[in-house]
């Protein structure tokens, strides 16, 4: 049986992905059997029950496969609620399987739409040495496809010292949990702000935390950090906004990630 959690990530990966799971979409579902009038039956029970009949057609193996689907809308919990119906009629018919489903869009000319804004998050993470000094490294991978690139040519660099715990010039425990906090009060600033932003990757080396995320809005995001270096009670930091239309910026952190 197809586990909810592997459901859930599939619906978690679309979404970040920038597809409405709240929408209706195309779910077709896919049974198997070595006979073909038993999956015949099957597909007359289930036309009962809203699922149209799309085909029967054998495979290489000489196993028949059964198609069938319905316009419809699922979260992770109602589509493993289904599975688990459509694994009950498998067994009650003695077929060979129920083998799961797959989803498209209503309309089977299109792809599934998705927000083309959306990136999801897809970090890597390398430590390397620069100087006799480790440097931690971690980077959104995922902006290789990004459409938008011409659009979002502002990068925020933001730069701020901390506290190290040994010779190695890394920050405490401590400090470590206040840096990833100055991260997410920035983001959650720029957020609230309605200043569109993207959170690219960082750096930790040497004393020294940067962070890079890139916005559309060049005078916006420069009054903001503006604002939170004079009054943001927040932990000391100097940022710049570097124009970069060739994401620069991003491709020599992906360079240090290979």
């Amino acid at each position: 049986m197809i586990a909810l959690e592997k459901i859930q990530e599939i619906y978690d990966h679309m979404h970040s992905s920038g597809v409405n799971t709240d929408a209706d979409m195309l779910y077709g579902y896919f049974f198997t059997n070595s006979e073909p009038q038993t999956l015949e039956k099957v597909s007359e029970l289930l036309k009962s029950e809203g699922f149209e009949h799309v085909d029967i057609y054998p495979d290489d193996t000489g196993e028949y496969w059964l198609h069938l689907e319905r316009i419809e809308s699922h979260n992770a919990t109602s589509l493993f609620e289904l599975n688990k119906t459509l694994y009950a009629v498998a067994d009650k018919f003695n077929l060979s399987s129920y083998d799961g489903f797959d989803i498209g869009n209503p309309d089977k000319n299109l792809p599934i739409e998705r927000d083309t804004y959306a990136v999801p998050e897809q970090f890597a993470s390398k430590d390397f040495i620069i100087d006799d000094l480790p440097c931690l490294l971690s980077a959104n991978k995922a902006f290789e496809p990004f459409p938008h690139k011409n659009e979002f040519q502002y990068f925020i660099e933001i730069k701020s010292k901390y506290r190290v715990g040994s010779a190695s010039q890394l920050p405490t425990e401590e400090e470590l949990q206040d840096l990833n906090d100055f991260e997410i009060f920035v983001e959650n600033n720029l957020t609230q702000n309605k200043i569109p932003n993207y959170y690219v990757g960082r750096t930790t080396y040497n004393s020294e935390r940067t962070v890079y995320l890139v916005t559309n809005e060049k005078e916006g995001a420069t009054g903001l950090m503006d604002f939170l270096k004079e009054h943001g009670n927040q932990r000391d930091f100097e940022f710049s906004i570097i124009e970069d239309p060739e994401w620069k910026i991003y491709s020599e952190l992906m360079n240090r990630l290979e």
